[in-house]
């Protein structure tokens, strides 16, 4: 049953993107000519998003102004996690989608998202279970949905989901202005998994990648439960030279 509702969810995103590619319109500019990535994005608009084709550190996906397969900190501070890809920067155009999407409750922009997920997930390996970070209970209260999960659940990818996988066992202050150190001190010890993670690839999803606090707490509670591996996901990274 659950396959056939997988399937009928894929089969509905392709015929949406189908319209989408017919109807035309940018959802930033309203433009006509879609992008190759998504029929809901402009060549234009996805031409302007920042770090498409950079260097990156193959650990933390921070950018980098040289082709070392790490950045100093990720060599000095090994993390829990083996690799990170990023979509883009986390500035310009796409910072805008995504605030507007988490915070101002501006859903048309949740298909566009999952359409660049697609994208990600496309490259993950096919046995891998993917894991959402999983969302403060106070902010599903205030938000009244989980803005990561409602992409995913957009995305044209027959993955293996595990949303529930991980679960959070304290709940601090939100992150949005804490410095680095705060946001490793605030997320300490924040995740438990919820089942046996034993000789499992892993594949942890994030929107955005900031200090990687989140990702390397919820990476060391999956190697507590066994996991094999782990490589992230997410569709921006804090543009941060090193």
């Amino acid at each position: 049953m659950k396959r056939i509702l997988t399937r009928t969810r894929q089969l509905k995103t392709k015929a949406a993107n189908h319209f989408a590619a017919w109807l035309g319109g940018c959802v930033r500019c309203g433009a006509h000519r879609c992008s190759n990535v998504s029929p809901r994005l402009c060549k234009t608009c996805f031409d302007s998003l920042s770090g498409l084709d950079t260097l990156r550190c193959s650990c933390c996906a921070t950018r980098l102004t040289t082709d070392d397969a790490l950045c100093l900190d990720c060599i000095q501070n090994p993390l829990s996690f083996q690799s990170t890809q990023a979509f883009a920067d986390y500035e310009g155009a796409l910072q805008h989608m995504i605030l507007a999407y988490k915070f101002h409750h501006q859903l048309k922009f949740a298909p566009l998202l999952a359409d660049l997920f697609t994208v990600l997930l496309r490259q993950a390996p096919k046995q891998s279970l993917i894991i959402p970070i999983p969302q403060m209970f106070e902010t599903t209260q205030s938000r009244g949905f989980i803005p990561l999960w409602h992409i995913l659940k957009q995305t044209d990818i027959d993955g293996h989901f595990a949303p529930d996988a991980l679960m959070r066992i304290h709940h601090r202050n939100l992150q949005v202005s804490a410095t680095a150190e705060q946001r490793r001190r605030q997320i300490k010890g924040a995740f438990a998994a919820t089942c046996d993670l034993s000789d499992t690839d892993i594949v942890l999803v994030d929107d955005v990648y900031t200090t990687g606090a989140t990702l390397n707490e919820a990476a060391k509670a999956c190697q507590q439960a066994g996991a094999k591996s782990i490589k992230c996901l997410v569709l921006a990274r804090g543009k941060w030279l090193k």
